[in-house]
């Protein structure tokens, strides 16, 4: 029974990897920068996700259907958590016009982008502010991920996550207070 289930599993991936992807190693997707500081009332949190996008992901953005790349942040002052959120950045393409439609939930941006590279520095930067209570120092925890998407043509739902090798991206970072708070 095993041994059945086992084979259907890995006949789905080298599916997928034959019929959408063309390489199979994955990305190691991180982050390789985070910036979060106390100025003011607010904190801000500033970014960076790398090596997520390349390989296949070209060929899935332009696919037509919207992908999403989902993003969850834990604020804690000190060591309770003051806020949680979870946003997403969203491309879809256009496949008549050939540009893609962007939206940054936790910018409230949408933009059209023609380029595939700053389509890719665009959803790839998170700056994220957070107005709160009093905050007495802490830190901020950053992750990223993807969903399933169903690939309406052959009727089947694939895990993105897959080109991520299945690990989330995450970053811890102490959050500085402005040489104003101190």
């Amino acid at each position: 029974m095993f041994q059945a289930l086992s084979s259907k599993i890995i006949t789905g991936v080298v599916t997928l990897s034959m019929l959408l992807l063309s390489s199979y190693e994955g990305n190691n997707a991180k982050f390789s920068s985070m910036m979060a500081s106390y100025l003011g009332s607010k904190i801000y949190v500033n970014a960076q996700l790398v090596d997520a996008f390349e390989n296949d992901f070209e060929k899935i953005f332009k696919s037509g259907q919207r992908i999403d790349i989902f993003f969850n942040i834990s604020i804690y002052n000190k060591n309770e958590i003051a806020h949680e959120r979870e946003f997403r950045h969203a491309v879809i393409f256009d496949p008549i016009k050939k540009y893609y439609n962007v939206f940054l939930e936790e910018q409230d941006v949408q933009s059209v982008i023609t380029d595939y590279n700053e389509l890719l520095e665009t959803i790839s930067h998170v700056e994220y502010f957070y107005n709160g209570e009093k905050y007495e120092g802490g830190h901020v925890i950053l992750s990223a991920y993807l969903k399933k998407i169903k690939l309406e043509h052959l009727n089947k739902e694939y895990d993105l996550m897959m080109l991520w090798k299945f690990k989330k991206p995450k970053m811890n970072k102490l959050c500085e207070l402005s040489k104003e708070e101190i």
